[in-house]
């Protein structure tokens, strides 16, 4: 295997570029942690849904006091997700948005250190000036803006993502050379933090496969690429044993699955429909749509989510690519070092690794938040297929320049919803006067997100969720045994009973509650505040249970 110089993350120890690399790098986490703060306080569907709740549960140890407040996504791993609670309960509101930004500001460290270990710019100072605003440019695309400072986590799965492909990237003559157990053990090593990040949340799946089948294009002997690749998976299990497999073991044990519900076509438990229940609400059904679906959602953001925005950087790579191996074909594969963008092999790796993720991408989620990896190091991978066309190198450059400027002028971020004016606490609450809450249960109906309310509540106050996007009354009988079951027993305890729901679905929840053996007592409801999402106010109505239950 040819490599063209030794790659390193940063310049040259003394050199002045160095500092200038170090000044960026010790800057930009800062910069994202102020950017997080001036867009805005995340109110995001899913932090009102899952993020805040999934945290507490796990926290303060509920699973067996509450049911499904967070509906389907109560089943997640929230293991992710407690950094940030800590941080939204132990500190201000600004300061837990900065904290998330800040960290999140990390994908640039990373998209500069692959930057400088692959590209080839005879200038130091130069080099750090491209690599800062490729991996600027990487970071603020109009799926990276919308989530700086959510909860969403495709962000933070990118931190292990990215050093993955950095390590190998950065050792890949080693990879390449050395012999025997030291090259398996390396490879297995660099596996690990992206399985990590496939345990925290499995979307993350798409890079992890891409990743190990990209050492297959890497150069070598072909025995050595698949014993690499082969390694490089078995880190990446380890890595999500580690993050996944205790709650996977906690599934498993309570409701009879490691995936539950996911997957239930196969582990068949009783608790949930024997089907994948993948949601593949956005997944391409057809061939025109596959082949096109970066055309498509250039034009249409609606059909890879549920916003609006703008970027076309994934569609220029995906007509670029292509032309630029077809003409490097037919004009000549060689060409000399000093005649190169990037180091040849470290740029097929990142070019197979990437291209493989977006193949699996559109074919089991089409869901563009989990693309945002992608999308950080596809202007890097801009520079590579422009780095294969059949021209000088000085007109090679020009048009790199040009297109991520027009990337540049294309960026119209998301808004997943955001309060301007940041709150004291990040979840706030007006809660009237409950009375005795040492036998309470409160009761949730609809599919709306409001599960960030539960921490506001007196901690002894039991939360079962009726209706959710998981189960509606009779459509899962194996929950709604466990449902009926908490019932009774609160009702046998003599227990007192509320209902917690949008005031205009206090009128529609009544089937639903007594398709549980309970009612709407017909008496007033109060009013709980949600400071978070708008002030808008929620429901408390009371609830009797009836007799002929």
């Amino acid at each position: 295997m040819f490599i063209i110089h030794p790659p390193h993350f940063l310049p040259p120890k003394g050199h002045s570029a160095r500092r200038l690399a170090l000044a960026f790098l010790l800057i930009a986490p800062f910069a994202i942690g102020v950017l997080a703060v001036l867009l805005g306080q995340d109110i995001n569907w899913d932090l009102r849904n899952y993020h805040f709740y999934n945290a507490y549960a796990f926290l303060n140890d509920r699973y067996g006091q509450d049911l499904l407040p967070s509906q389907t996504p109560s089943f997640y791993n929230p293991l992710m997700d407690v950094p940030f609670f800590w941080a939204a309960t132990h500190a201000p509101a600004r300061a837990a948005g900065f904290m998330m930004g800040f960290v999140q500001g990390f994908n640039i460290i990373l998209l500069f250190m692959i930057a400088e270990a692959t590209l080839i710019v005879p200038n130091p100072h130069h080099k750090v000036i491209v690599c800062a605003a490729l991996a600027t440019l990487g970071l603020l695309g109009g799926g990276g803006i919308a989530q700086i400072g959510t909860t969403f986590g495709d962000n933070l799965t990118s931190l292990g993502i990215l050093l993955s492909a950095a390590l190998v990237v950065r050792h890949l003559d080693r990879l390449s050379i050395d012999k025997g157990a030291r090259v398996f053990a390396l490879a297995f090593l660099f596996g690990v933090p992206a399985g990590l990040m496939m345990g925290l949340k499995l979307p993350a799946v798409i890079y992890c496969v891409g990743l190990c089948a990209g050492l297959l294009f890497a150069g070598g002997a072909w025995k050595r690429r698949v014993m690499l690749s082969f390694a490089f998976g078995l880190g990446v299990l380890v890595g999500m044993a580690i993050t996944y497999g205790p709650w996977a073991l906690f599934l498993q044990s309570h409701f009879g699955s490691p995936f539950f519900p996911y997957f239930n076509d196969i582990f068949k438990s009783p608790l949930a429909a024997p089907v994948g229940g993948r949601d593949i609400e956005y997944v391409a059904r057809s061939w025109h749509d596959r082949l096109l679906l970066p055309f498509i959602f250039a034009d249409s953001p609606f059909r890879v989510g549920e916003i609006p925005w703008r970027d076309w950087r994934i569609p220029i790579l995906y007509v670029l690519l292509p032309l630029a191996i077809m003409l490097r074909l037919f004009f000549g594969r060689t060409r000399a070092p000093s005649d190169s963008l990037a180091a040849p092999y470290a740029a097929r790796y990142l070019l197979a690794s990437f291209a493989v993720a977006y193949a699996v991408w559109v074919g089991m989620f089409g869901i563009y938040r989990y693309a945002v990896t992608l999308e950080m190091i596809t202007p890097l991978l801009i520079v590579f297929a422009v780095g294969m066309l059949p021209l000088k190198i000085s007109t090679r450059a020009l048009v790199a320049a040009f297109m991520l400027a027009v990337i540049s002028a294309s960026i119209q971020p998301g808004n997943w919803g955001r309060r301007p004016v940041w709150l004291d606490k990040f979840v706030e609450a007006q809660i009237p006067d409950l009375g005795d809450t040492s036998n309470l249960m409160i009761v949730m109906a609809g599919i709306e997100p409001y599960a960030h309310l539960v921490p506001e509540f007196p901690p002894q106050i039991d939360f079962v969720r009726l209706q959710s996007n998981f189960s509606n009354p009779g459509q899962n009988p194996g929950i709604d045994r466990i449902i009926q079951a908490r019932i009774d027993a609160h009702r046998a305890a003599k227990g007192r009973f509320l209902l917690l729901v949008q005031p205009w679905l206090v009128a529609g929840s009544d089937p639903v509650l007594r398709a549980f053996g309970l009612a709407l007592a017909g008496e007033p409801c109060q009013n709980v505040i949600d400071r978070l999402f708008e002030d808008k106010p929620m429901s408390l109505c009371p609830v009797i249970a009836l007799k002929n239950k």
